[in-house]
């Protein structure tokens, strides 16, 4: 029997990166088109087709060799795409055309190749308006309207000038899910207004427990307003999530995490993420990540700490997976 592939982000995703549309979440690996426009999105549509035909016939685009989400079919059928025939829609949206962010993480992947700075004022994307390739993608009816889950990541929302306009195409068309990446120094009424209309999740990276640790990560001194938006955020019927990404010699001790968590219960927050910092030049500089021991120690303090207090203590599979290997590029 013939061989075929499946991959669900293949059939789904769309990711908004900047000068490329990638077909799943492996940006700067996956599968991609250049420079979108919207007098491109039929050539977006046309390299989407073109790579779930290829699954179909049981090749693997090179770009998607041995990555974790390719499937081989268990019971395999064709799905018989022809050249007129349509795609499955679009329910995933990944928002991370711009890079600008009021401010420079020390851990940010963006701040190694972008080499960005500190916007404080709402601005375009240096790279392309999104909002007039939805538009089109909507009338060329791509996108799922029962499904969609958007997500925003990239820079920081609150210096981008399109969210609020891309937030709202996405609610008057149906929109089942938007996710939101922010820092949290600047308050995003947009995220009031749309709280109850649809299921909002909003995830901030504080990192830290007190304003001389956020300082040292964030490189702004905006500790104290990220607190009082947090404290407002908490009262909206929205899932809110804080993380902390763990950045070796600054924030990787139980005295800062401890901080960290009770500061959560303090304002009433429920939903936790703790990640390791996968851009520290020093440890890739070698080659190779190896996780420090004492990482370890940590992760189950964290869990623990997280228990006391009724907090979802979360941890991401990729995580899991690089605590269970030891290291990064094993």
């Amino acid at each position: 029997m013939k061989k075929r592939y499946y991959c669900k982000r293949l059939n789904e995703t769309l990711n908004f990166d900047a000068l490329k549309v990638f077909y799943c979440c492996a940006t700067r690996t996956g599968p991609s088109i250049d420079i979108p426009s919207p007098k491109r999105v039929k050539d977006i549509i046309k390299k989407r087709n073109s790579l779930i035909r290829m699954l179909d016939e049981g090749k693997i685009p090179a770009e998607c060799k041995d990555c974790f989400d390719l499937h081989e079919q268990e019971n395999p059928k064709p799905l018989l795409i022809s050249r007129f025939s349509k795609l499955p829609k679009a329910n995933l949206i990944i928002v991370k055309h711009f890079k600008q962010c009021d401010c420079a993480c020390i851990y940010c992947c963006e701040q190694y190749l972008s080499k960005r700075k500190i916007v404080l004022k709402s601005k375009k994307s240096d790279y392309y308006d999104l909002l007039p390739i939805i538009e089109e993608l909507y009338r060329q009816d791509i996108i799922d309207k029962k499904e969609l889950d958007v997500h925003f990541q990239g820079g920081n929302v609150s210096v981008l000038d399109e969210f609020e306009p891309l937030v709202d195409i996405f609610i008057k068309n149906g929109v089942k899910r938007v996710e939101i990446a922010t820092n949290g120094i600047k308050y995003l009424p947009k995220i009031a207004q749309i709280a109850g209309k649809t299921f909002v999740d909003v995830n901030i990276s504080i990192d830290s427990g007190c304003r001389e640790t956020f300082k040292k990560i964030k490189t702004v001194d905006k500790f104290d307003d990220v607190i009082e938006n947090l404290k407002k955020y908490v009262k909206l019927p929205i899932l809110l999530r804080l993380k902390y990404i763990l950045v070796r010699g600054v924030n990787d001790n139980i005295e800062e995490l401890t901080k960290y968590i009770e500061l959560m219960h303090e304002i009433g927050i429920k939903n936790s993420e703790l990640m390791i910092d996968q851009c520290d030049s020093e440890f890739v500089s070698e080659g190779e990540f190896k996780i420090p021991d004492y990482y370890y120690d940590l992760f189950k303090f964290y869990k623990e700490k997280c228990a006391q207090y009724n907090i979802e203590a979360n941890i991401w599979e990729y995580v899991k997976e690089i605590l269970d290997k030891g290291s990064f590029f094993k």
